[in-house]
């Protein structure tokens, strides 16, 4: 069972998503087509093709993107630690749906992308495709693995 109340939990997540979300813009503005996912996530909000997408949207898609994607492992969380053994926990996070959650949550984001969000929003990008979909793939690696290594920490902060 999660240690903390669910308004708490929730709190730590959006801390969380928010902090994550700005330590990707490292690896996103570092790699050669590394924003484009903002800006192809942005076309699809806009219906516009992703060079016409405007950085603050792209910039407020990106931060949004965390944002939804760290409550979404809190949500996989709390209920996974309703129903899975707490052999383990990290200052209160119960292991086994901490691992689920960070696991799914990244796999989740790369998935949607990759077979959703690029080749129906791609437009004028799709030429490159495959390598923003690597360079994507990297980017959730890393979201998931911040997230797995910020959350306990930042539970003893709150």
């Amino acid at each position: 069972m999660l240690d903390y109340p669910i308004t708490q939990w929730a709190s730590v997540c959006v801390v969380a998503g928010a902090v994550v979300g700005l330590l990707l813009n490292i690896p996103m503005v570092t790699q050669d087509e590394g924003y484009l996912p903002a800006y192809v996530a942005g076309a699809g909000l806009t219906r516009a093709d992703p060079v016409a997408v405007s950085r603050p949207l792209a910039v407020a898609v990106h931060h949004g993107t965390a944002f939804a994607a760290a409550l979404l492992y809190g949500a996989v969380v709390a209920g996974l630690s309703s129903v899975l053994p707490m052999a383990v926990s990290l200052n209160g996070v119960p292991l086994l749906p901490h691992i689920a959650g960070v696991a799914g949550v990244s796999a989740f984001i790369y998935y949607f992308f990759a077979r959703i969000a690029m080749p129906r929003f791609g437009g004028s990008v799709r030429d490159t495709a495959d390598e923003i979909i690597r360079q994507w793939a990297l980017t959730a690696f890393i979201f998931g693995t911040a997230l797995a290594l910020f959350v306990p920490v930042l539970v003893t902060w709150l």
